[in-house]
């Protein structure tokens, strides 16, 4: 595989991905499918990421891993906020 077909699949998958964490909060009992989610969210951003300032600096100024990286950060600061909260 190209390392520019990686880097744009894993930046969008990394959206994907921590757009379905982030909809897991919407019920408590949904907390179980994110968390795996959001790991797999936070690994193919941070590869994204990687492969941006490796090699793709110069196309993109932000990449699309740090916004996969936000979404998918939402489950987990929803449950620090729920256990601080109780």
């Amino acid at each position: 595989m190209k390392l520019g077909l990686i880097y744009k699949i894993c930046g969008y998958s990394s959206i994907v991905l921590g757009i379905i964490a982030a909809i897991s909060i919407y019920k408590i009992q949904y907390i179980k499918i994110g968390l795996p989610i959001c790991v797999l969210g936070f690994i193919t951003a941070g590869i994204n990421i990687f492969l941006n300032t490796k090699y793709f600096y110069d196309e993109e100024k932000i990449p699309k891993g740090y916004l996969g990286m936000f979404l998918s950060s939402i489950p987990v600061l929803f449950i620090l906020f729920v256990i601080y909260k109780h």
